[in-house]
């Protein structure tokens, strides 16, 4: 298996820490979870205007990590306001995509196989929890 690109040996609660520091320090830590759900939605937006034209980002990876960390950021925020515990949405997510999307009817695929495959369990699979 290939082992995912290497990030800083830091835990999610001390990256979490440092976040809510940065917060207290400005007095920013009750703003609103609906304002810090647009504030994500248009940072994701400005992540996406990198790759308006093409494949290779405009302004680098350094520009694209500044708009990722924004993203983070405003997600981590959100986190905290709703004491979401982070790690445990994630798992469980990743739970729900595997039943969703399993890996058996993807590997290998490319092009409009996967495209198929995708949309096979897009159509088949009945969303709950609403």
């Amino acid at each position: 298996m290939q082992e995912a690109p290497k990030q800083q040996d830091v835990t999610i609660e001390a990256l979490n820490q440092r976040v809510w520091e940065h917060l207290v320090a400005r007095d920013w830590q009750a703003n609103p979870t609906r304002g810090l759900a647009i504030s994500l939605s248009l940072e994701a937006s400005e992540l996406l205007e990198h790759y308006q034209w093409g494949d290779e980002p405009v302004g680098g990876s350094e520009a694209v990590g500044e708009e990722l960390a924004d993203v983070l950021i405003y997600a981590m925020q959100i986190a905290q306001q709703n004491n979401i515990d982070i790690v445990d949405a994630i798992e469980k997510k990743l739970q729900k995509a595997a039943l969703k999307y399993p890996a058996a009817n993807f590997k290998g695929k490319t092009g409009a196989a996967r495209r198929e495959a995708w949309l096979k369990s897009k159509l088949s699979h009945k969303k709950t929890g609403l």
